[in-house]
Formats: C-alpha cells, sequence, structure tokens
C-alpha cells in the first residue's frame, strides 16, 4: 500500500494548503518535463495520485480509515517554553527577548522495534595523521564495531587527497576486528570533500529504514573545496543523513567542521586524547540505539523586523544553530529532553499593539519506524505587548542557561577583537572569563585562558592549540556533569 503522507513528505494532520504546496514543489521537481531520469515518471505519478486522494476530503477520510493506528498518533512529546518576559514592553527602540525552548521525550524505549542504522566512519589518512593519531583512531573504531548490534551497518572510508572506499557498507556481524583498518597507511594531502562525498554515497545506498550517521575526522585543512562541503552538507540535511565532525589537534578548521555539523543539526569537537575519541563514539553511538525522532527541524516565521539573533542547543551535544528557517535542531532520545537557547531582537514597537509574533511554526521530525512523512508539533512563541509592565524576574532555568552559555559567547567575542586588532580589550575579557571559570572551580580552563591571554598579549593572535581549547572547553560547560571535553 502506498503511503501518500509520506510521498508527498507532509504530516498526518496536514492543511489542504500544506498538501496543495508539497504537490507543487514536488510536481516542479520530478516532472518529466524538467526532469530526464529514468524513474521521473513513475515519482511523479505517485506524487499526482497522493495529491488527489489527500486534496479531497472524502477521499482522504476514506484513506485515513486504512491506515494503521500509529500512524496516526501525536508524537509523545511535550514542548516547555520559558520567555524572558512574560510581557514585551512596547518601546521606540530595539530590544533583546530570550527563549528557552525544550523539548521532552515521554515515550518508553522499545528495543524491540528499533529500526537499524547505518553509521559511515570518514577518515582523513594525510601524512600528518602518521604515528600515535593514526593508531588512536584505528584502536576506536575496531572498539566501536565490537559494540553494534547484528542488524546494523558500517562502513568506513579513508581520504587524503582522493577519497577510498576501505570498508563497502557491511553487515556488523561480518566484519568483527576487520583487519583493514589496521592496514590503513597515512599519505597525501587533505581534501574533505573527496571524502565526505564517498561517503554520502554510501549512507544513500541504503534503504530507507536504516538511520544513516556520517562521522568525519581530520586534523587539518581542505584545500580550496570549503564551499562544495558544505553545499554537500547543506543537501544531506534534507535527506536525514546526519554529519559529525572530529577535529584531531590543533591544525584543522574548526569553523568548517562546525558549519558542516550544525548543518545537519549535530556538532563538531575537539579531540586531544584517545579518551576523547573513545567518548565521542561511544555517546555517538548511545544516540543511534536510542533514537526516538530524528531530523527534527523548526519552521517559523516572525513579525517584520523581530529577527533570530542566536541560536544554541543547550543539550544535547551543545553547539550553535542556523539561524534562519528552518534551523536544524538534531535528535530526540528516549526519554530524554533538548533545549535550546533562543536570543531574539525585536523592532520598535508603539504603544497600540497589542501582540508580537517572535516566532510562530512547527517543529517537524521523523520517528523511525514509522513511514506516514513528517511528525509535527505546533510552535507559538508570540507575546502580549503593553506599553506599562511590571518588573518581573527572569525564570531560572533560563538565567541558568544564559550564565553557561555567556562564558561561551564571551570567548566568541574575544575571538572578533582579537581579529579586529583589539589586544587590550581582548586580554581584559580573557581575564574576566578566567575568572568566571575559576569561581566555578574549573581551574585547568581557566589555566588556559590565563595563558592564552599572555600570549595574545605578545603575539597580537591566538595559538591554534589555547584558541580550541577555550572553544570548545567553554562550549563543554553546556553539557551535564561528567561530560565535559578535556581542556
Amino acid at each position: 500500500m502506498v503511503n501518500h503522507y509520506f510521498v508527498l513528505g507532509i504530516s498526518f494532520d496536514a492543511t489542504p494548503e500544506e498538501i496543495r504546496a508539497a504537490y507543487f514543489e514536488l510536481a516542479k521537481k520530478y516532472h518529466p518535463d524538467t526532469n530526464p531520469t529514468a524513474n521521473s515518471n513513475e515519482q511523479f505519478l505517485r506524487i499526482q495520485e497522493a495529491h488527489d486522494v489527500l486534496f479531497d476530503p472524502a477521499q482522504r477520510a476514506a484513506y485515513d480509515a486504512t491506515l494503521p493506528e500509529e500512524v496516526k498518533r501525536i508524537p509523545q512529546v511535550t514542548v516547555n517554553v520559558k520567555h524572558s518576559r512574560s510581557v514585551v514592553q512596547a518601546l521606540p527602540e530595539q530590544q533583546l527577548h530570550y527563549i528557552l525552548l525544550e523539548l521532552i521525550c515521554t515515550a518508553e524505549l522499545d528495543t524491540e522495534n528499533l529500526p537499524p542504522f547505518h553509521l559511515c566512519l570518514v577518515l582523513d589518512k594525510s601524512t600528518s595523521m602518521q604515528g600515535a593519531r593514526m593508531d588512536m583512531v584505528k584502536a576506536s573504531a575496531m572498539q566501536l564495531i565490537r559494540q553494534f548490534r547484528p542488524q546494523d551497518m558500517f562502513s568506513v572510508i579513508t581520504f587524503s587527497d582522493r577519497a577510498e572506499l576501505l570498508i563497502p557498507p557491511t553487515l556488523a556481524s561480518e566484519i568483527r576486528d576487520d583487519h583493514r583498518i589496521n592496514l590503513i597507511q597515512p599519505t597525501g594531502g587533505t581534501e574533505i570533500y573527496q571524502g565526505l562525498a564517498l561517503g554520502v554515497q554510501q549512507l544513500r545506498s541504503m534503504p530507507e529504514r536504516y538511520m544513516r550517521q556520517l562521522i568525519l575526522l581530520t586534523d587539518g585543512h581542505t584545500y580550496g573545496d570549503d564551499e562544495t562541503c558544505i553545499e554537500l552538507a547543506s543537501a544531506v540535511a534534507n535527506e536525514g543523513i546526519a554529519i559529525s565532525a572530529l577535529g584531531i589537534g590543533h591544525e584543522w578548521n574548526d569553523q568548517l567542521l562546525d558549519r558542516i555539523a550544525s548543518l545537519s543539526g549535530s556538532n563538531a569537537m575537539l579531540v586531544t586524547s584517545p579518551k576523547d575519541l573513545s567518548r565521542f563514539m561511544e555517546q555517538k553511538l548511545a544516540m543511534l540505539n536510542n533514537t526516538y525522532a530524528r531530523g527534527l527541524q523548526f519552521e517559523f516565521n516572525s513579525d517584520p523586523g523581530v529577527n533570530l539573533r542566536y541560536a544554541f542547543r543547550m543539550h544535547p551535544e551543545s553547539g550553535p544553530l542556523s539561524v534562519v528557517s528552518p534551523t536544524q535542531l538534531g535528535t530526540l532520545l528516549f526519554k530524554r529532553s533538548m533545549s535550546f537557547l533562543l536570543e531574539f531582537s525585536l523592532p520598535s514597537l508603539p504603544p497600540t499593539m497589542r501582540n508580537v509574533n517572535i516566532a510562530c511554526g512547527q517543529i517537524k521530525m521523523e520517528i523511525p519506524g514509522i513511514k506516514v512523512g513528517n511528525f509535527r508539533i505546533k510552535i507559538d512563541l508570540s507575546r502580549p505587548v503593553k506599553a506599562e509592565v511590571q518588573r518581573e524576574a527572569p525564570p531560572s532555568a533560563l538565567v541558568e542557561a544564559m550564565a553557561k552559555l555567556t562564558l561561551y559567547r564571551m570567548q566568541e567575542r574575544v575571538r572578533k577583537e582579537v581579529a579586529d586588532g583589539q589586544i587590550d580589550r581582548a586580554t581584559r575579557h580573557l581575564h574576566f572569563l578566567a575568572t568566571n571559570l575559576l569561581s566555578q572551580g574549573d581551574r585547568e580552563l581557566a589555566h588556559t585562558v590565563l595563558m592564552e591571554a599572555e600570549h595574545i598579549q605578545q603575539s597580537r593572535r591566538f595559538s591554534k592549540e589555547g584558541d580550541k581549547r577555550i572553544k570548545y572547553g567553554t562550549r563543554g560547560l553546556m553539557l551535564p556533569s561528567g561530560m565535559e571535553p578535556n581542556t
């Protein structure tokens, strides 16, 4: 039986307008007159049939009656929203408004019905990876394989200035202690796109029932293919492929890896030791084995002049998010929560205004194993507006989240100040950052910050090591106790 909702990529409760919009978008893409591929005509006919059935109320009701109950259920997700102010004041100038958005999965883990996953490792084998770094990667990869379920798939790509399929997609039960990993020999330069493209190709070849995860691991800068890497990461995000990135040492391009990972709602991480690498792999495997919903994205619209200036996922996998709709949020686990801190700038609001739409829309998600299309949760972040408001304290959870994020944003400010040549201001802010870290008991990271302040004062630039340790160290402050990266 053809699933018309899945064909159009819409939710079970989609409105006629959403059905029509999805149809026009897909029809334009697959119409045989504009798409010469072999299966475009067949796909177009499926799209046409899905639209005709779902757009007609009588046909839709008859079709819905044939669907199993599981596809009609709403996501088992609770939404908590905390605003910095319950009422926004009408002011002639711009003002900031903060929102802590939390998604809580209430569903119980059903291990019997968890779908299989395909994890593809894309490993940098350039010359700089030789020695201890490559030994660490090999050991971690072998350890990872041993923890897979028999039904899960595993593949390995190696790359330098070209990519090689070392282990094609294979059932984990068939590659225990695979010797091919131990035979990897570093050589050549670093071209990340080559590895990414071949890894994505392997994941795209898998049936839709598989959850698909790519882990990119590199220790260097890529050469001239930054934009093509970003374009590929952006494209696969809409296909349900998640990309995580690991940087070994201190020579790699953190801005590029952050961008690649965030486009699919994932994150990048600094690896300084075998412990870091093993911990990341274990956490990623645990997420794949406990996924309730994947591909979460926030589609929203706002009143004119309202802008999402900053978005940050606090937990899990803390990291910055895109401020453009749709914003990729990541993966929601059984009986776990996700939290996001959003900073909006509001325009001048006249006293006659009664309500401001800060952001309204929906969070769409795919629940593995239920092929109905996208499930969704409606989100309304609008606030009443008044000319006079009483002073109120922001919710404590929001204040705590902002306090944690402040230290990370402070290092972002210091980075910009150093780039702009404002060395005195940068070092003052680093000393302030170190003081705050010491007050929280984080002596090791505080020491790193103070050493970097001295280095910047002398050389007028960040050291490559200190830069990344401070960036990912302050980002790790958002994680629960015991999960922070080594600094």
